[in-house]
């Protein structure tokens, strides 16, 4: 999904039944109870941070996103953290964070290997020296894409609609990209709408030498979040890497 997507408050506000809580959600959950300070860059609605505050982690937590309407959610009931809005690519808080983590496929919305250049000197410069930054992107050879046309679910808003979410219009970009759409029924047809959004799939041996290039050693590198070892049909690419 592109980030501009996630601007609209209609669908910022279907986000987390979209997205329930899952074992990708624990994979980050593990690594933020174990750092002291912590910056989510591209928190969405905040769920994991929130979640963290909960189990008593006293901060500082920092939740990073560009889109307004994603921040809207994540600020309620969302005290403990701070909020800030900012792209990934240019955001400076002007601190230092044990880890930064970037969860829900958020990497692949960056198009360019000029984004995900930005997106990387973003996080170096956020880091303690010798923090880690966790994240995944899914593996381009799984093709998971091709299953997505026509794929159709139903959520509930907090209120109690159901919404009929469809992802269509999936299109390959080569080498690596991929444009779909998302529409949502609403039970009133005049509420329904469509958003189109674009993904990267970069490739694995490419991603590492992009990490490299930014100064980080790779302490992690999975296939899924059981820590599978990574292997040419994996699903992700699981990433847990250190400044150098």
């Amino acid at each position: 999904m592109s980030e501009s997507g996630y601007e609209d408050p209609r669908l910022a506000a279907l986000y987390d039944a979209l997205n329930s809580w899952g074992p990708s959600d624990d994979h980050y959950l593990g690594l933020i109870r174990e750092a002291g300070s912590v910056l989510d860059l591209g928190c969405g609605t905040g769920q994991l941070l929130k979640r963290a505050v909960a189990e008593g982690h006293r901060g500082p937590l920092v939740g990073v996103d560009v889109a307004a309407a994603m921040l809207e959610v994540a600020r309620r009931g969302g005290e403990g953290v701070d909020w800030r809005q900012g792209d990934a690519r240019t955001v400076d808080l002007g601190r230092r964070f044990e880890l930064v983590v970037m969860t829900s496929h958020a990497f692949q919305e960056h198009l360019t290997d000029d984004d995900l250049r930005a997106v990387l000197g973003t996080v170096r410069r956020h880091l303690e020296p010798d923090g880690r930054v966790a994240f995944e992107t899914r593996n381009p050879a799984a093709r998971e894409w091709e299953r997505w046309d026509g794929a159709l679910s139903r959520v509930e808003t907090p209120g109690g609609e159901v919404v009929e979410v469809e992802y269509g219009d999936v299109r390959f970009r080569p080498p690596d990209l991929v444009d779909l759409s998302t529409t949502c029924r609403f039970s009133d047809p005049a509420r329904t709408f469509t958003i189109g959004g674009s993904l990267r799939f970069v490739d694995p041996g490419h991603l590492r030498g992009l990490l490299h290039e930014a100064g980080f050693r790779i302490d992690g590198w999975w296939g899924d979040w059981d820590r599978t070892p990574f292997s040419g049909s994996s699903p992700e690419v699981v990433v847990l890497a250190r400044a150098a």
